[in-house]
């Protein structure tokens, strides 16, 4: 027996769709936002089922589902297959398309052009983008082209390098005053909300007593008005701890090795497919097949001599 709770029936509620006002009302009242991630129409399944808020197709995809290093490689055309994947599978969580890199460094005009695509061809609601600096711009860009963005500060895997590689962020003063200046920045842009990376639970906490726009957390502490975890950390999917932020609710990984080893020496053995897993054909109608394949290699038979 699992020691795990059973989950609420979430996906047997009637729940209306979550809309920027509505985790705005969250934010207001106090009540945690859920936020996971998603790559997939059967991942989405998961998440819409699960009743959780917010679903981000992030270019965490790039090493999840993708086989690559880094978030960086990963294209747009790639990303938004992804993101139309996941909308199929969505009804209610509020849908969130991360841009990837160098698709709207380059100018406002590149920025706007990919956050549409995100939203007429992925079907999102939302878009993220992650940093400062000129970013932005691009999310001002964006927001005053009607579509909605989220800001990503602290631990910005796109430029990782610049910040020393996947390591926690804001943890001397200057740096702390530096993602709190991003912070504030990317809300006066008109960001819709932001997400918290790796950042001190203090420095969060701090930062949180200016932040007006629901703030999400990864790795930022529990004084955030949410918390997003990678769908394939959170559920053990892949290899590896994760960072020290991640929390494991289950191993399905290795759930899945044993099902797939288990599956093959069952074919080697020739235990499957038992009689259980094939289908049946009257045995009159198998008769009348034997013949008639007597009478086609008889005919055969003629014609060749």
């Amino acid at each position: 027996m699992s020691s795990h709770p059973a989950p609420p029936d979430a996906g047997g509620i009637d729940r209306l769709p979550v809309t920027l006002p509505r985790l705005a009302d969250m934010k207001r009242l106090g009540e945690p936002i859920v936020m996971v991630t998603a790559y997939d129409f059967p991942s989405a399944q998961v998440a819409e089922a699960a009743g959780v808020d917010l679903v981000l197709v992030g270019d965490s995809a790039a090493m999840t589902v993708l086989g690559y290093e880094t978030t960086v490689p990963v294209e747009l055309d790639e990303m938004l297959m992804l993101t139309r994947a996941v909308r199929r599978g969505l009804k209610t969580p509020l849908l969130v398309g991360d841009l990837p890199f160098g698709s709207y460094e380059g100018s406002d005009e590149q920025a706007i052009a990919t956050a549409q695509r995100f939203v007429k061809e992925g079907g999102c609601d939302a878009v993220k983008l992650e940093g400062g600096g000129t970013s932005v711009q691009r999310a001002r860009a964006i927001a005053r082209a009607g579509i909605p963005v989220m800001g990503h500060v602290g631990l910005t895997p796109q430029t990782a390098t610049v910040l020393g590689g996947y390591r926690a962020q804001g943890r001397t003063a200057q740096r702390a005053t530096d993602v709190w200046s991003d912070a504030l920045d990317l809300q006066g842009a008109g960001c819709f909300s932001l997400v918290f990376e790796a950042i001190p639970a203090a420095v969060a906490e701090i930062m949180m007593q200016r932040m007006e726009i629901p703030v999400v957390g990864i790795g930022a502490g529990p004084s955030t008005d949410g918390q997003v975890l990678v769908f394939h950390d959170l559920l053990g999917i892949r290899e590896g701890h994760g960072a020290r932020f991640v929390k494991r609710y289950r191993n399905i990984r290795d759930d899945m090795v044993a099902g797939v080893t288990e599956y093959a020496a069952d074919v080697r053995a020739r235990r499957y497919p038992a009689e259980d897993h094939t289908y049946s054909i009257d045995p009159d109608e198998l008769e009348r097949f034997r013949a008639q394949l007597t009478e086609h290699h008889t005919g055969a038979y003629d014609f060749m001599s």
